[in-house]
């Protein structure tokens, strides 16, 4: 979770100039005209505009106008005005003074009445005129402010600054003005070609629906169907058939919590295999795997990650009638407008798709609650609590930088998508080292696994896990990290993390929806419901605890009553900090261990005296509670051991 900090950036440069400019006072700078959207520069060159001189720094593009204050330019002395060393003066030659003549006042070609175009100010409507750099423009197509007025512009038209005895030229919609005449614009066409008219356009082939079928389009697909384990299609997850499984007595359930209560052994029955290893009824696996992941909590946290299959998530568009319930329900509370408010400097990664296709494959996310609590009032606060990490996370954190257009810091999240200074190309350093357990389990294959996506996910042994919860196929990510930046998952990966426990911590969406109840531990460690506690699950280490406000939590908060405000959600009484929070710990009401390790206790009945069993533990191992079978791929392989089935033969792996 890396980010840059532009303020910081500012300091630093800003010694750096003064140091440098230590050296080159005294020498005059070699300007050159700058013309705005044309003209590239490095730090350090020095360019003239607008009849005043200025200094590149902080590495401005083509649109970064010159001006005093800017991040991107400092104002310098042009050449021309430098002092030159004094020349010994000649005998002066009297010659006779020229008649004195009134001086004439001064002569423009530009009318009054042409509004002179200020870049970043200037508001105009289409046919206005305006005069900037000495030339006179007439605006068409809708420029905005910072269009800066040029020929060949899209958004301008070259013209006399005379006075003209004809308004300048307006068009009725649909039609545009281009080269003074009203004419209708091209259609682009789906398959990226232009065209008169869309009938016009070019014939695209069907697209494949989720459910074989082929269509005109994604959005003449018949409903989205889901794809049951068991190979059946439905209309809901909730109506999938329960996939049996086989019980350690030989009977069939639908999961392992309906299997039949056996005794759980309390010692393995280990038998040697003849070849240094060892054999163990698989039923005793199950038994134990069962006695230990039994539970409320558990039950509770199965039920929240469950996920939609992706050829559904895939189908999701915005206002698409077949839509998950979920996603209806956040599409009402965020539009694309309002997408397009609170995010207007995203990199174009992060789409308003992109976000309802993330909703869609955690159906628990903005579900609706059967049990009385207010289904839409938990989706926009988990909404609201969403945003303003993901300000804080991939923001730009800008307030006076000339690329944030404008926008308060609380609208800059989701700038970054990929961890700054890094590129896909770059397969060194440590994101890039496989190394232990973590290594074997989740194998790099020669990529990176930096901060991606709006939860900057990062090493392998969480692209690992992510890959399996939404493919079923750990490598798939470990192969394409990319896709992590550049697909659906980007927003994907921060609601997998919202829905996700943090062990001990509960996850973010059981504390939003009041699943998790502080118990009188959590209590006395001062974490209640609210928005702090959340900081505390997402960055507790460095943000909480700390006896007052840190510089990141306090940002934090600001984000989220800023979106909480204008959502108009009510956060009266809600604890938001966590300055006097301790962290998470094993006593508190969401623990929960969710990992498998080694047990390293003594049996006396068994080869050894090793126990040839594993425990749960809360710190992240190869083996999770949530993957059934784990428990016996952790015995399998900390203690040479092989499963058999009833009749004792080794069941291949």
């Amino acid at each position: 979770m890396l980010r840059s900090n532009p303020a910081k950036k500012v300091a630093f440069i800003t010694l750096l100039s003064a140091s440098m400019g230590l050296l080159t006072a005294n020498v005059a700078a070699q300007e050159k005209p700058f013309e705005l959207g044309v003209t590239k520069v490095s730090n350090g060159d020095v360019v003239s505009y607008q009849g005043e001189c200025f200094k590149a720094k902080n590495s401005p593009g083509t649109w970064e106008a010159p001006k005093s204050g800017s991040w991107f330019w400092e104002q310098v002395t042009c050449s021309n005005d430098t002092v030159e060393p004094p020349v010994a003066p000649e005998p002066p030659v009297v010659e006779p003074e020229p008649p004195v003549t009134e001086p004439e006042p001064p002569t423009t070609d530009i009318p009054s009445d042409v509004t002179p175009f200020v870049l970043g100010e200037t508001r105009v409507a289409n046919g206005d005129v305006v005069s900037y750099q000495q030339q006179c423009y007439i605006a068409q197509n809708n420029p905005g402010v910072w269009e800066a007025p040029k020929a060949g512009s899209w958004f301008w038209e070259p013209t006399n600054c005379g006075s003209t005895t004809e308004p300048p030229l307006t068009c009725t919609l649909p039609e545009v003005l281009i080269d003074n005449q009203c004419v209708i614009p091209p259609v682009e066409c789906p398959d990226g070609s232009s065209a008169a008219t869309a009938e016009e356009c070019p014939v695209i082939p069907p697209v494949t629906c989720p459910d074989g079928s082929t269509a005109d389009s994604v959005e003449l697909c018949p409903p989205a169907k889901v794809v049951c384990a068991d190979g059946s299609v439905v209309d809901d997850i909730a109506q999938c058939p329960v996939t049996p499984v086989t019980c350690p007595d030989g009977s069939t359930a639908g999961s392992v919590a309906d299997c039949p209560v056996t005794e759980v052994p309390t010692s393995m029955t280990v038998t040697s295999d003849g070849k240094g290893g060892y054999l163990i009824p698989r039923a005793e696996f199950v038994a134990i795997e069962k006695s230990l992941t039994s539970g409320e909590l558990f039950d509770l946290v199965r039920s929240d990650t469950v996920t939609l299959d992706n050829a559904s998530v895939e189908a999701v568009l915005p206002l698409r009638a077949a839509n998950p319930e979920n996603v209806k329900r956040a599409e009402s509370i965020v539009d694309e407008a309002l997408w397009e408010f609170l995010f207007p400097i995203r990199n174009p990664a992060y789409t308003y798709n992109r976000f309802l296709q993330a909703i869609a494959k955690f159906p628990a996310f903005c579900r609706t609650y059967t049990d009385g609590r207010d289904s839409l009032a938990i989706c926009k606060r988990s909404l609201a609590t969403m945003f303003a990490h993901f300000v804080q996370e991939t923001g730009a954190h800008a307030p006076n930088w000339e690329g944030a257009l404008g926008n308060p810091e609380w609208r800059q999240g989701l700038y970054y998508v990929r961890e700054v200074y890094k590129s896909e190309s770059d397969t060194t350093g440590p994101y890039n080292k496989c190394t232990g357990w973590a290594g074997e389990r989740w194998p790099c294959a020669n990529k990176s696994y930096f901060g991606r996506g709006a939860k900057q996910l990062s090493w392998n042994y969480n692209y690992g896990p992510f890959s399996e919860a939404m493919f079923g196929d750990k490598m798939v990510l470990l192969e394409k990290p990319e896709l992590v930046a550049d697909t659906w998952l980007n927003l994907a990966s921060a609601v997998f993390f919202y829905v996700y426990p943090q062990p001990p911590k509960p996850s973010m969406l059981h504390v939003i929806d009041g699943t998790w109840q502080p118990n009188a531990a959590d209590k006395a460690n001062g974490i209640e419901h609210g928005f702090g506690s959340t900081i505390q699950i997402i960055n507790g280490a460095f943000e909480c605890g700390k006896g007052s406000t840190t510089a990141q939590a306090k940002a934090r908060i600001a984000y989220y009553k800023e979106i909480t405000s204008y959502l108009n959600l009510d956060i009266s009484g809600e604890k938001l900090d966590c300055a006097d929070m301790k962290a998470f710990d094993t006593a508190g009401a969401g623990a929960l261990e969710v990992y498998w390790d080694k047990d390293w206790g003594w049996d006396a009945n068994t080869p050894g005296n090793h126990s040839f069993k594993c425990k749960l533990v809360g710190y992240q191992t190869a083996y999770s509670a949530w993957t059934a079978g784990d428990y016996e791929l952790c015995v399998e392989d900390n203690f040479n051991v092989q499963a058999t089935d009833a009749n004792g033969e080794i069941i291949p792996k």
